[in-house]
């Protein structure tokens, strides 16, 4: 297992049934029918993240959720009970989401967003040539190319399908050396003829902060933070 790929949700915790483990719902549970309804709650582990396998305490395979954010990443809920946030984000790992039931796997564009849904997925890796590297999913246009480098009007994460919406700024990115590789299926645009110019771009952590763009907001009613180095 070279990666792992996160989804992110807004989280309504509904259940705590251990120190690290619960039940959330990726929407608000009175609009649920019936209302908080525990059937279609998901149950995580927020103890089985990335910084465990760091520390050597589980292998890639047996990631429940993305990193806190002082671990680098976005899963806000917890991460300990019984205190804890028990309504904020929780980034589902790809293959958990993927295997969870009909009757409870949320949609990926999550409750109240706007966007793609790139823009609510991140990627770290575990070896390859991209090794310790991890990437943040944006909406992205080009509008003009030097070499390797690309101007690219970049728009807020969870944002690019609210209507009016402008870009967050536009800047001159090394996409050969500050963005992930295209990979079909996953991020889309680049330098020249025959590629995308608007679409999914995945940029690494260094230049995400220096270009200081914010994480999106989950559950949209909160406030947004940056993404964290």
């Amino acid at each position: 297992m070279t990666r792992s790929v996160f989804y992110g949700f807004g989280a309504w915790v509904g259940q705590q049934t251990g120190v690290t483990t619960c039940g959330w719902w990726a929407k608000d549970p009175a609009t649920l029918s019936p209302p908080f309804d525990t059937s279609k709650l998901i149950a995580s582990d927020l103890a089985r993240n990335p910084q465990a396998v760091r520390n050597g305490q589980l292998t890639p395979p047996s990631i429940d959720v993305d990193d806190a954010p002082a671990n680098g990443a976005l899963t806000k809920i917890g991460a300990t009970w019984p205190n804890g946030s028990t309504l904020n984000s929780c980034w589902l790992e790809s293959v958990k989401y993927n295997a969870l039931p009909a009757t409870t796997k949320p949609p990926r564009i999550g409750y109240g967003m706007q966007c793609r849904d790139y823009e609510l997925t991140t990627v770290t890796y575990w070896a390859g040539p991209l090794i310790n590297r991890r990437f943040w999913g944006f909406h992205a246009q080009i509008t003009s190319e030097q070499g390797p480098q690309a101007l690219c009007s970049i728009w807020p994460a969870g944002k690019s399908l609210v209507p009016g919406q402008p870009p967050a700024g536009s800047w001159w990115i090394n996409l050969s050396t500050q963005a992930h590789p295209i990979e079909a299926g996953f991020t889309q645009i680049g330098v020249g003829l025959g590629v995308a110019k608007q679409g999914a771009l995945f940029l690494d952590v260094p230049t995400v902060g220096n270009l200081q763009l914010s994480a999106p907001k989950l559950p949209p009613t909160l406030g947004d933070d940056p993404i964290p180095r």
